[in-house]
């Protein structure tokens, strides 16, 4: 009899959570949650400092001096740098008085939340697809790598997406105030992340073109955007005449760069291409919008024809094949009896592998070297137990660095600079240049500019040339420059 009773009582409890699921309002907090989680996990591993590369390099820097500056003073310094996150933070920043790593350790949690609301909102409603279809989907989204990897450091991207599904769901929405909403979404994207928002005009105007109506409704919709987009558009496209890395933040060679566009496509969707490919369409809404994202993610193969930062769009495949992979499990027909085991398998396969790169408890992503695709959610620009090491040789150089030098700091550690020593910019030049490049670019520019002490940031056990060692703490050191005389 209890037996019977406990059987009775989960399955009046199940039909009531699907039901509560099935509700628009039901999911989305679920998902939320979800996101909410995930992110959060990382943040609550590490206590002190935000996680992320950009995090620490790109905006908690700026953070530290946005108490008493003007919301229009940021606003102008950032425009072309997708100016609507820093308005934000600094909004929170001067009301709360909270530190900067404190406000974005709880904005990268908020920030994927309201992502997979929204793309669940936009499934729903845009692209017209039933309650189970969406739920898969967005489940699917919420656990890969791609998805959570954008999600680590790269806030206005995020917030950029957030606007741009907010948009594609309004553009198909039956309301005599359709047009006007997709024109101040479309401006919000455009002022969150500029080649988000190059997604959104390609996307409509592709959609309007393969519909055959509302080409000219989407165009002035679309106007103000536009007309903000314009003002970044040449640093966005960059189109590189030569794109074999110069300068001072170029990194390796031309064709490591496109094997690792491969690379960092094969971590993040390997495992669902069999799905993407049974599931493909054309659909009119995705169509000219996985075209643009594929351009941008592959053009590296042309040295003399490529987009800016392959690295970027390759991560935004993950939203048209997140819905291509709900239309192949559909194909393969896993929705339906025993098959759906199938599918359980499946999914849960996609929570474990997303659950351990949010947790840093294991992931496969170490064992395909890129660049651009951090091994877990739970590290920054450089290792947590380096940290302490990088202050204290940064403290080191606040006292013994004289006047008028110059300080080479690789990207990892340029954030950190700024943020700990205190005459960054102001009587000591900091040189930044690129990830897992040499420092010579930067030292030309340093030696260009007439510095007679100039100085390194790197780690203790590498050797480079005509540098020596001045100072060390532990695994980080300080060189300085001192050529070798024949």
């Amino acid at each position: 009899m209890k037996s019977t009773l406990l059987k009775s009582n989960i399955v009046l409890s199940a039909r009531a959570l699907v039901n509560f699921l099935k509700r628009d309002s039901g999911s989305c907090l679920v998902f939320f949650l979800v996101g909410l989680t995930l992110r959060g996990i990382p943040e609550l591993l590490v206590p002190f400092y935000p996680v992320g590369y950009e995090t620490i390099t790109y905006y908690a820097p700026p953070m530290t001096t946005f108490t008493g500056r003007s919301v229009v003073d940021v606003f102008v310094e950032f425009f072309r740098s997708g100016p609507l996150f820093y308005v934000l933070v600094w909004f929170i920043s001067n009301v709360t008085g909270a530190h900067a790593f404190i406000i974005l350790k709880a904005v990268g949690p908020l920030l994927y939340g309201g992502l997979l609301v929204s793309f669940f909102v936009f499934l729903k409603r845009g692209l017209k697809l039933d309650w189970k279809m969406a739920f898969v989907a967005t489940l699917v989204l919420s656990f890969q790598v791609a998805a959570l990897r954008e999600s680590w450091d790269r806030f206005r991207t995020v917030l950029g997406l957030i606007f741009l599904f907010a948009t594609l769901t309004t553009l198909r929405i039956d309301s005599k105030y359709r047009w006007w909403l997709v024109s101040v979404l479309g401006v919000l994207t455009a002022i969150s992340r500029e080649y988000v928002a190059l997604v959104l005009f390609v996307t409509i105007l592709g959609f309007a073109i393969l519909e055959k109506k509302d080409r000219i409704a989407s165009l002035i919709a679309l106007g103000s955007a536009f007309l903000v987009f314009a003002v970044t558009v040449p640093r966005l496209l960059g189109l590189e005449g030569n794109y074999v890395p110069e300068g001072q933040y170029s990194s390796l060679s031309y064709l490591w760069q496109v094997q690792d566009a491969f690379v960092i496509f094969a971590a993040c969707y390997l495992a669902l291409l069999p799905f993407v490919v049974k599931g493909w369409r054309r659909d009119r809404l995705l169509l000219s919008m996985v075209g643009l994202i594929f351009i941008g993610s592959f053009s590296v193969l042309s040295p003399w024809f490529a987009a800016f930062g392959y690295q970027r769009w390759l991560m935004l495949l993950v939203f048209p094949f997140s819905v291509y992979t709900v239309w192949g499990f559909e194909r393969f027909q896993l929705f339906t009896g025993h098959r759906i085991r199938f599918l359980l398998v499946i999914l849960l396969s996609f929570m474990t592998i997303g659950a351990g790169y949010s947790t840093g408890a294991f992931s496969y992503v170490g064992l395909m070297t890129n660049s651009y695709v951090a091994i877990n959610l739970v590290q920054s620009s450089i290792s947590w137990d380096q940290i302490e090491d990088v202050k204290t040789v940064l403290g080191w150089l606040e006292k013994n660095v004289e006047f008028n030098s110059s300080i080479l700091a690789e990207e990892r550690f340029y954030g950190w600079t700024l943020i700990y020593f205190d005459r960054a910019y102001n009587d000591v030049k900091i040189i930044p240049y690129g990830p897992a490049a040499l420092p010579t670019p930067a030292l030309k520019t340093a030696l260009k500019d007439g510095f007679s002490q100039i100085y390194l940031i790197w780690y203790s056990e590498q050797t480079l040339n005509d540098f020596e060692v001045v100072y060390s703490q532990n695994a980080i050191s300080v060189f300085q420059y001192a050529p070798k005389v024949a």
